[in-house]
């Protein structure tokens, strides 16, 4: 097998970095999004379930 010398940093333009940090933060901001929208509906499902209990007697349980 031959080997290939490779360098540890790759030079990229810094317009095209900024890009891709925009491009990153773009997709960060979605996942963030999509999380809240996992939470509401899995939320849903537990007030349709009737999982739910008062905060009266969460706070009970939690000693306040």
């Amino acid at each position: 097998m031959e080997k290939i010398a490779t360098r540890d940093q790759v030079i990229i333009p810094k317009s095209e970095y900024v890009y891709l940090k925009k491009l990153a933060d773009s997709f960060e901001e979605f996942f963030c999004y999509f999380r809240q929208l996992k939470d509401i509906e899995e939320a849903r499902m537990e007030v349709k379930q009737k999982k739910i209990i008062s905060q009266e007697k969460l706070f009970k349980k939690l000693g306040f």
